[in-house]
């Protein structure tokens, strides 16, 4: 690595970038061929071949057929990728017209389609190229929309996604130094259009940033404050899973059950995040803060039953028991021996069965739920608990209990509820 006039960077801080990849054996950099992103590649490339490191660097663009210089883009980071000896995938976003929500829309799909490819060549870490401009537009756009703490801190340096980290190593670079970068080394980058178009609220953000200059409020402050809250995060989730784990108890039935008499005596924001915490745990997803805000207090209010997250809170003496809603639930095909991932909560694996036409959907769709039950350890379970378990269907009738061995069809459904990898609070 030479180390000159022009470069920004010193060895060090680039080595200091990348540290914690350094035995990897492969990583991949998602590149749209932006200035950020190319400036991403171009300090990859520096630092391994500084280092003189064996990792193998895969280079994703995503395609998102919404602008006719897409492919050239593409194209032109494919160059620049086997010129610094990288592997290059191009992958394509298939879709019907747009109209409404297009960033949103593109950016879910850019990273499904990256998560999907890192998972089918066994690559667990994706780097993207967001920088601490990135942070501060995501900290106002946040913050415009009242959002608590989880939101006000921005952009996670790692987010774990299905077994994958997704990691920004340029958080602590400004946009004006990837720029800087670039050019102090002859690279090029491409400029995307709509990155000018104000009717993104991002970009309107972006570029009446500087007008904050005027009551004192600099981008470097700002910084510091995003991680200050990101500390303050760290602290509260510490706290918030040292008391979940003493007060709610999760069962493998795919429940919670949530100590609320010792619970109350802690802090609103702890109360608060214990329950999202809980609702992700059963069901995944995020929990919008202001709706948990407006459910607890109804809650406190009324002591009757309430929904959110897709789950049922069901208030019972000195707790609460969190369940699954028996709603927007989709019935699975199972062949014998195959695993599947059922609604999100359960892995279920067919291990026998005589027939062949098995259907997973929840047991209380079954007419002849108690019948099946009569004589199990079901018989004694509340009805909230057992209508959401998965069972085995032939047609509309129920022959398979979950870990229960049914000598009619000589069938066994295994099932184990997961944890949710998603905990979020928004």
């Amino acid at each position: 690595m030479v180390n000159d006039n022009k470069f920004p960077l010193t060895d060090l801080r680039v080595c200091g970038l990348f540290s914690s990849y350094v035995n990897h054996d492969r990583i991949a950099l998602a590149v749209s061929g932006g200035r950020d992103s190319m400036a991403l590649m171009y300090l990859v490339y520096r630092w391994k071949a500084h280092l003189a490191l064996n990792i193998e660097i895969e280079v994703i663009t995503v395609n998102h057929n919404l602008r006719k210089a897409a492919e050239d883009e593409c194209r032109f980071v494919q160059k620049i990728a086997k010129d610094y000896g990288f592997r290059h995938k191009v992958l394509t976003w298939e879709h019907e017209y747009i109209e409404t929500s297009i960033q949103e829309k593109a950016r879910n799909a850019r990273y499904q389609l990256m998560l999907d490819y890192a998972r089918e060549e066994n690559i667990d870490t994706i780097l993207t190229a967001h920088t601490s401009d990135d942070n501060i537009e995501t900290f106002i756009m946040r913050l415009a929309k009242g959002s608590g703490l989880d939101g006000l801190k921005s952009i996670n340096e790692i987010r774990h996604a299905d077994g994958i980290q997704i990691e920004r190593p340029l958080l602590s670079l400004s946009r004006s130094l990837t720029t800087e970068i670039l050019r102090s080394t002859g690279n090029e980058w491409v400029d995307d259009p709509t990155n000018e178009d104000e009717r993104f609220e991002r970009v309107k953000i972006r570029n009446n940033i500087s007008s904050l200059s005027s009551f004192n409020i600099s981008s470097g402050n700002l910084t510091k404050t995003i991680q200050r809250l990101t500390r303050a995060h760290e602290s509260i989730s510490f706290f918030t899973n040292l008391v979940s784990q003493e007060l709610v108890e999760l069962s493998e039935l795919g429940h919670a059950d949530v100590n609320f008499d010792k619970l109350r005596n802690y802090p609103k924001e702890i109360i608060l995040r214990v329950l999202a915490k809980a609702l992700t745990d059963i069901n995944g997803g995020t929990v919008s803060l202001s709706s948990l805000e407006a459910v607890f207090t109804e809650l406190i209010k009324t002591e009757r039953c309430k929904t959110l997250n897709g789950c049922q809170i069901i208030p019972q003496k000195n707790k609460y028991v969190i369940v699954r809603e028996n709603r927007g639930i989709s019935p699975a095909e199972i062949k014998i021996n195959e695993r599947i991932s059922w609604d999100g909560r359960f892995d279920v694996h067919l291990k026998s069965c005589d027939k062949t036409n098995i259907v997973i959907d929840q047991i209380g769709n079954a007419d002849d739920l108690r019948t099946m039950i009569d004589g199990t350890s079901f018989q004694s379970m509340p009805k909230y608990v057992l209508r959401t378990l998965p069972g085995g269907f032939i047609k509309d009738k129920l022959v398979l209990l979950p870990n229960t061995h049914n000598i009619y069809n000589s069938g066994y459904l295994d099932v184990k509820f997961r944890i949710s990898d998603e905990k979020k609070f928004s």
